[in-house]
This record gives C-alpha cells, structure tokens and sequence, in this order.
C-alpha cells in the first residue's frame, strides 16, 4: 500500500490500516492499539485528567471545554493526526495524540510530533508500562507509513523524569534534550 502524502490525503482511512497492524507480543496479550472512537471520550477525559495532574501546568485549571475541541478536531480523522487508545480488556487504558508536518526550515519530509502519551495511573505499573510502548510502537507505524524521517516525543510533565526516560530509552527512543520551563 502506497502511504505518500497524497494517498494520505485522499484516503485517511490509511490511518486506521496502521494501527491496526500494531503488533503485541505474547507478553501483552489482551492490550491493543486502535484509534480513538467518540464511545472512548469519557474514559480518554478521566486518563487526561489524571495526566494533567501530574504535571508541573496542575496549577492551571483543566478545561473540558478545551479537550472537547480536540476530540472533534481528532474524530474528523485530518490525514496527518492520529489519536491512538491502547486497550486492555475492552477498556482503554492509555492515549497517545500525534500529528505530522514538514520541518519549519525545511520543505524535506514530514516529521511527527506527540503532542501527549497519557496512560491510566489506576492500572498496574506493569500494564502502565505495557501501554506506554504499545502506543509508541503504534506512533512508529504511523510515522513509517507518512514516511516520517522523524517522530517527536514531548515529555513535558516535570514529574517522575528518572522513570520517564527509563520508558523512553526501553521504546528505542533516543534523547535530544529537554523542555524547560522559566
């Protein structure tokens, strides 16, 4: 299957195709990847709250309303975002919201950037972990079928930064630097 830009553009369903090829081995049997589905909000709203939580914005007030208009804009299905729900046992358990554009100084190819990971504090830190690099691998696919030379991951909750990038470096991922806030 063909993942130009152009196909992309014509037919978003690619998006889907991508997530469902997401692979879990036998160690996460029972979690999957799929995209966001307007039955996942209310779940999805409870796993952002709790994210928000422990991040060093808390101090500002959460806005549903806010969020609302991310899950119209993420369930319209634009060809270069994807929100990605991790399920474990028919109840998400983590989200990962992505999108892909040109680098700003470049007219090269198309880079990904995760705008959030979040996953259920409720569930064990194992399954925690487990849906953690399940959504990345699913952001992986996603990127190779845009042909993305380069996927982005924010890490801007401040919070729990050891255990963070233990997470980030057992996904393959490769740190660059960091976010500070003055």
């Amino acid at each position: 299957m063909d993942f130009s830009n152009d196909t992309i553009e014509r037919h978003p369903i690619a998006t889907t195709e991508v997530v469902r090829q997401v692979n879990t081995s036998k160690k996460t049997a029972g979690l999957k990847v799929r995209l966001l589905e307007e039955r996942d909000v209310p779940i999805v709203r409870s796993i952002m709250r709790q994210h928000h939580e422990t991040t060093v914005f808390r101090n500002q007030p959460f806005s549903d309303w806010k969020l609302d208009q991310h899950f119209k804009k993420i369930l319209a299905r634009p060809p270069r975002m994807a929100c990605m729900v991790a399920e474990w046992e028919n109840r998400p358990v983590g989200v990962a919201w992505a999108s892909a554009d040109s680098y700003m100084l470049s007219d090269g190819p198309l880079f990904v950037t995760v705008h959030v990971i979040a996953v259920d504090l409720e569930q064990h830190p194992i399954r925690r972990a487990k849906s953690f690099l399940a959504l990345v691998a699913g952001i992986r696919s996603w990127a190779a079928s845009l042909n993305a030379t380069h996927s982005t991951i924010h890490v801007t909750t401040g919070s729990n930064l050891k255990a963070t990038d233990r997470l980030m470096r057992a996904s393959g991922a490769q740190y660059i630097g960091g976010a500070y806030v003055v």
